[in-house]
């Protein structure tokens, strides 16, 4: 991320912070943890790197999982500096959930990556219909289709030490405040953020993930992940999946090394509720 770029948001906090008469040493450390993400919209002018919705579009050998399509991510549109993931540079990222927004809980769900230049084909929930039951088959359908533009901004992770005043932190609450208030996340309605860190609602994914010792257990010859190997690769507006509109956050937790290797078998999906 270009340093003109970032000045956009630095600058911003940078008087939030002097108002607050926090030391610039302090502030200076503050901006040192800053962490690039993307964040992915209907609308805006960036440039349209994946879709809203829809069916996915799925090799002839790949069935569609059981779950509601959320987003589709085209890796070879996002720039490099849009996140410190460890994402493909090309193929198309395909974020899956379950269909529950009842509670926040681990919804189910899963991530499908489709290799750039396989031969794909739209393949409708219905297609699928050998793990379905009559009330499956009587779900309303795909979730409505958009286009997703990018937006590319910082984000501080906000853990427990940053947001109260510690010996390794004497000025977190102010900071943690001066960031906050100087900054606009477009998060909405419809919208997806790859990496960063989640705005936790409730009870977020990071705190429930490292509460559950193998969301996922790992195949044979590999080892568990710990707290620290887990990112998040995704979160996404639920609106769409809870009856009356409440405000949810579906977030994909993934531990990063397989990531880089592209497995999704131990993805966590949680639901965060306002």
């Amino acid at each position: 991320m270009s340093s003109t770029y970032m000045q956009r948001f630095i600058d911003p906090f940078r008087a939030k912070a002097a108002e607050q008469s926090i030391p610039p040493a302090d502030v200076d450390e503050w901006i040192s943890g800053l962490r690039p993400f993307a964040t992915l919209l209907p609308y805006g002018d960036g440039p349209v790197v994946g879709r809203w919705g829809g069916n996915p579009w799925l090799p002839a050998d790949v069935p569609h999982p059981p779950f509601t399509l959320v987003a589709s991510i085209d890796c070879a549109a996002l720039p490099a500096e849009a996140t410190d993931l460890p994402l493909p540079s090309d193929g198309q990222l395909l974020l899956f959930s379950g269909d529950d927004g009842d509670a926040c809980c681990d919804l189910g769900g899963t991530v499908l990556y489709v290799p750039a230049g396989a031969a794909v084909a739209e393949r409708p929930w219905s297609v699928e219909g050998e793990d379905e039951d009559e009330d499956d088959e009587d779900e309303d359908g795909p979730w409505p289709v958009e286009s997703l533009r990018l937006t590319i901004a910082p984000y501080h992770p906000l853990h427990s030490a940053d947001d109260s005043d510690a010996p390794e932190h004497p000025c977190g609450k102010g900071l943690s405040r001066a960031w906050e208030d100087s900054q606009v996340y477009p998060l909405g309605e419809r919208g997806v953020q790859l990496g960063g860190f989640p705005i936790e609602l409730n009870n977020g994914p990071i705190d429930a993930v490292t509460k559950v010792a193998n969301p996922r257990p790992p195949a044979s010859g590999m080892e568990s992940p710990t707290d620290e190997d887990w990112v998040l690769l995704a979160s996404a507006d639920g609106t769409d999946m809870v009856n009356g509109g409440e405000q949810n956050l579906i977030s994909w937790m993934v531990p990063r090394q397989d990531l880089a290797e592209l497995r999704f078998d131990r993805v966590y999906v949680h639901l965060d509720g306002a």
